[in-house]
C-alpha cells in the first residue's frame, strides 16, 4: 500500500530538483488566484500534534500569514498513527498538502519516488537563515543525491536515563561501559528490592541497534545493497541484551513490568534504568518530581567500541507538486529558523536541530535534556533506505523471539540477515 502510494506521484511530481522557489509547479495543493490587488497563494500545510505542539505550529502559521502579502494558510491535523497512510492517499490522488511533517524513516521512499521538493539551495543561500548551524548528521536522513529535501524541526536521542539514588545505595557509579553496566544491575539487584533494575521493549526498538553500532556492527553495507545484521558484532550486541533479561537484570515492559514505558516504570521504583529519550523527560519532571531530580543521562559503551546512539526526527518538507514552490520554501524558513524552532524547542519535549539553540543557557539547569543534547553528535537516525520500515520490523521480530526465550541470538540475527537480503 504504501510503495503504491507513493509511487503514483512519480509521473506526476514535476521538477523536484534543489531549486528551492525555481522548481516547476505540478498539480499539489498550492493555488495561485487572481486577487483584486494581485495575486494570492494558499498553501495547504499538514501535521500531527495535539495540545501545545498544535499551539506552536498553527501559531508560527498566522503569525508567517499575517507578515507575508499574498499568501493564506489552510491547516490540516492528522493523528500521528493516520498520518502517512492519510498522506499516501492524498500523494495518489494529487490532493497532497504543499508542506507536511516527514519522519525520517519514511523519507527514503518519498525523496527515491520524487514526491518531495528539493529546499536546500535557497536556504543554504539565505544568510540569515544559517543554514549550517543545522546538525549534519540530522540532515542526512532527508538528503538523496546530495539535494536536501526536509529540515529537521527537532530531534532526540536516546540515552540511558538512570536513578542516581538506587546507584548510590548500590554502591556503583554511573556505568561508562557495558561491563559497568551489567555490574551496577547486579548491584542494585542485590543490594535494593527493585523489582528489574532496567527495562526493555519486547521489540526493543530503543536499545538494540545502538548496542550494535556500539559494538561495530551495523544493519546494511556501507552501499546498503545488503544486510550484515548477521555479523558477530550484531550478535554479541543480542546475546548482551538477552543475557540482561535472562538474568533478571532486565525486564520487559507489559510483561515483567506492568508499566509499558519509562516514567512510570521509574517513578513507582520498579526499575532503576532505561533507555528513553526526550518524550520522557516533561512526565518524569511533572509526575515524578522526586525520580526526575535524581535521574541522569549516559550511555555505557562495550570496551574498546564506539560511542554511538539513535536517533528520532522529523523534518518539515514540502510536495515536488507544489505550484507555490517558493512559497512552499520560504514557510518552511519561517518553521525551521531559530526562532520558529525554538518556540518549539522551548517547550522542553524535544531538542533543536539547531546548534546555536542547544548551547542555550536554557540547558544548564535541565541536566536530563542537557544529557541527551550531549549524544547529539553521535546519534543516528534509524534509517536503512526505503525499506526502513520493514527491516526494522524484520530485526524487531527476531530480537522478540530471542528474549521471549524462542530463538538464540546468532540464529535469530541470522535469520533477520536472510529475510531483509530477500527483501532488499
Amino acid at each position: 500500500m504504501k510503495t503504491l502510494g507513493v509511487g503514483a506521484t512519480v509521473g506526476i511530481a514535476g521538477c523536484s530538483g534543489d531549486s528551492g522557489g525555481g522548481g516547476t509547479a505540478g498539480t499539489g495543493g498550492g493555488e495561485s488566484t487572481d486577487g483584486g490587488s494581485g495575486e494570492t497563494t494558499t498553501l495547504t500545510v499538514a501535521s500531527w500534534g495535539e495540545g501545545l505542539e498544535r499551539e506552536i505550529v498553527t501559531g508560527i502559521l498566522k503569525e508567517y500569514e499575517n507578515s507575508t502579502d499574498g499568501v493564506k494558510v489552510k491547516y490540516q491535523n492528522t493523528p500521528n498513527e493516520q498520518f502517512y497512510q492519510n498522506l499516501q492517499t492524498q500523494f495518489a490522488g494529487g490532493k497532497e498538502p504543499d508542506v507536511f511533517y516527514m519522519i525520517a524513516d519514511e523519507a527514503p521512499q518519498f525523496m527515491r519516488n520524487g514526491a518531495l521538493l528539493g529546499v536546500g539551495s535557497e536556504l543554504k543561500n539565505d544568510e540569515e537563515y544559517n543554514f549550517d548551524d543545522i546538525l549534519d548528521n540530522l540532515l542526512k536522513p532527508f538528503t538523496y543525491k546530495g539535494t536536501v529535501y526536509g529540515i529537521p524541526k527537532d530531534f532526540t536521542p536516546v540515552g540511558l536515563f538512570y536513578n542516581t539514588d538506587h546507584l548510590e545505595t548500590a554502591g556503583v557509579s554511573a556505568p561508562t561501559t557495558w561491563s559497568e553496566l551489567r555490574s551496577a544491575l547486579e548491584a542494585i539487584g542485590e543490594s535494593t528490592d527493585v523489582g528489574f533494575p532496567m527495562a526493555v521493549g519486547s521489540q526493543p526498538r530503543n536499545t538494540l541497534i545502538q548496542l550494535i553500532w556500539q559494538n561495530g556492527g551495523d544493519v546494511l553495507s556501507e552501499d546498503g545493497s545488503e544486510a550484515v545484521i548477521g555479523s558477530q558484532e550484531a550478535v554479541e550486541a543480542m546475546q548482551f541484551l538477552n543475557g540482561l533479561v535472562e538474568d533478571d537484570l532486565a525486564g520487559i515492559y507489559g510483561n515483567d513490568i506492568e508499566a509499558t514505558w519509562a516514567p512510570p516504570a521509574m517513578g513507582d521504583g520498579s526499575i532503576s534504568m532505561a533507555m528513553t529519550g526526550a518524550w520522557s523527560v516533561s512526565t518524569l519532571e511533572q509526575d515524578y518530581g522526586d525520580i526526575y531530580k535524581a535521574t541522569e543521562v549516559g550511555m555505557p559503551v562495550p570496551e574498546g567500541g564506539e560511542k554511538a546512539t539513535i536517533s528520532f526526527t522529523t523534518a518539515w518538507s514540502a510536495s515536488a507538486n507544489t505550484n507555490a514552490p517558493g512559497a512552499s520554501v520560504d514557510l518552511i524558513k519561517a518553521l525551521t529558523n531559530k526562532e520558529g524552532m525554538w518556540k518549539w524547542a522551548s517547550t522542553g519535549t524535544a531538542l533543536p536541530s539547531r546548534q546555536s539553540l542547544l548551547d542555550r543557557d536554557f540547558y544548564n539547569d535541565r541536566p536530563l535534556l542537557s544529557g541527551l543534547g550531549d549524544l547529539g553528535d553521535v546519534s543516528r537516525p534509524m534509517v536503512f533506505g526505503p525499506k526502513t520500515s520493514t527491516i526494522l520490523d524484520t530485526i524487531m521480530n527476531e530480537a522478540e523471539a530471542v528474549l521471549t526465550g524462542n530463538k538464540d541470538p546468532e540464529t535469530a540475527m541470522t535469520a533477520a540477515e536472510r529475510q531483509i537480503n530477500e527483501q532488499l
